[in-house]
């Protein structure tokens, strides 16, 4: 780890940012991205948060892992027999250490950008943009350490392994695990810290308040802390996107109720968030993962999710799957480069829904729950559900609403739920087809590999690193 955290952060966190960089980078010295000759002025900040948000859309975190595998090891998908089979050993539960998937990297390279511009901030005046800078970093290193936790970690457990909260540039650095109500505790004292620096800006492609504020929903969410979950919520001001727009969020045509996306431009940048789910081809779309039968067949015709999540899309063969076409491209495209969401509105109401109920108050989280209801389905009527109707009507909705978004695997361990698939139903439309094989149709709650594996990569380097429990 300490090779992932000092090395990469060092070496490419200015020098590999956006290309719109490019003309002014190539006028500077071999020596002008040391830390000690960068971070001067405004200008070596801002690219320097360029580089801390282009971290993020690694291929193992949000440019794709990290938006799939979640989803891959439950219920949500089932493998599709014509695609290349990749990430099955996930969907299939055989993870190990020496086979595990390694976003400690990633994440500790994004970590340490953040601390660099933390470190040296104060070579900035005072003020607004100082302010922002240092915001946005507590922000996104918030961001990071809470995925990590979420991959590695029983984040339902506060005293189970957490992850190391690195805040110093040391390159020598080493710490054993922390708890998880440790981890949490850190994550959180971040976030507070972001908040009042961060000015009042409405951009979608970095961290604003609300930013700061959906995230703070999400964690306190997991760390069962209700009250502050809702009052965090309470102040994200961002509206759930409508029904007409919707679909329209999934091509990058519309950003309506996104709070924090990370934008990609497909011509330069090259990451297709979407290819875990598919591939275009001479011969048609390859699919990879498809919905399952299970969740494709529970949407109703009033849903718009039906039409902006799926389709009966043929492969090659002329079978047809319930494709997943939440990330299948920009408008007209099939080539799975869109925005990534991070953040969404609707993700803050489900959690302002869900933890009003655990505090009570059954009417508000009801009336929470509709303000999405209502955005989704055309005709609505609130089935004024109450109790245990209540919580799985809240569940359900934020299994739809946040598919294929990174969230499906580490909700059902938050409820304390295991994964179950179907015995008979396969890949194709209509639930023919190929089922999941015996050995991947059932993982108990308690199960140890509910809880990804630490890359054993990560121990050789950091030899004091603790693995998780059976691996």
């Amino acid at each position: 780890m300490k090779k992932s955290i000092y090395l990469f952060g060092i070496l490419f966190s200015i020098a590999f940012s956006f290309t719109s960089c490019e003309d002014e980078l190539d006028q500077l010295p071999n020596n002008a991205f040391a830390p000690e000759s960068f971070y001067k002025t405004s200008q070596d900040f801002e690219f320097a948060t360029r580089a801390l948000y282009s971290g993020l859309f690694s291929g193992s975190y949000y440019g794709g892992s990290f938006l799939s595998r979640p989803d891959i090891v439950t219920d949500n998908v089932i493998v599709a027999q014509e695609g290349r089979k990749s990430n099955l050993s996930f969907y299939e539960w055989r993870y190990k250490a020496n086979s595990a998937w390694n976003m400690m990297g990633s994440a500790y390279v994004v970590i340490n950008r953040a601390n660099q511009i933390i470190d040296k901030a104060g070579n900035l005046p005072d003020g607004d943009a100082k302010n922002n800078f240092l915001g946005e970093a507590h922000a996104v290193r918030a961001l990071a350490h809470f995925d990590l936790l979420r991959v590695y970690s029983k984040v339902s457990d506060g005293s189970s392994l957490g992850m190391p909260y690195v805040t110093v540039l040391d390159p020598t650095y080493e710490a054993p695990r922390p708890t998880v109500a440790e981890t949490l505790s850190s994550i959180i004292s971040d976030l507070n810290d972001a908040e009042p620096l961060i000015g009042s800006g409405d951009t979608k492609s970095r961290f604003t308040k609300d930013g700061v504020n959906a995230l703070l929903s999400r964690v306190h969410l997991y760390n069962k802390d209700y009250a502050a979950a809702i009052a965090a919520a309470n102040k994200v001001t961002t509206e759930i996107a409508s029904r007409a727009t919707f679909p329209q969020v999934w091509t990058d045509s519309s950003a309506d109720g996104v709070i924090l996306k990370l934008d990609q431009n497909a011509s330069i940048d090259d990451i297709g968030v979407g290819i875990e789910w598919s591939q275009s081809s001479s011969s048609g779309i390859i699919p990879e993962y498809v919905w399952s039968y299970e969740f494709a067949s529970s949407l109703s015709a009033s849903d718009i999710r039906l039409t902006a999540y799926n389709d009966n899309i043929p492969d090659s063969k002329g079978n047809l799957y319930n494709a997943i076409i939440k990330m299948y491209g920009e408008a007209g495209q099939q080539n799975g480069s869109v925005d990534a969401k991070v953040l969404r509105a609707a993700e803050v109401a489900l959690n302002k829904a869900e933890a009003m109920y655990f505090t009570g108050d059954e009417a508000g989280a009801l009336a929470e729950l509709d303000k999405l209801r209502v955005k989704r389905y055309d005709p609505f009527t609130s089935g004024g559900e109450t109790g245990q109707a209540l919580i799985e009507a809240i569940q359900y909705e934020r299994r739809v609403e946040l598919a294929a978004e990174g969230h499906r695997l580490f909700d059902l361990r938050r409820w304390g739920l295991g994964v179950s698939r179907s015995e008979t139903e396969g890949e194709f439309f209509d639930g023919t087809g190929t089922p999941a094989i015996q050995t991947a149709r059932s993982l108990s709650a308690g199960d140890y590999r509910m809880v990804f594996p630490i890359p054993q990569s990560e121990i050789n380097i950091y030899t004091s690193f603790q693995q998780n429990p059976d691996y």
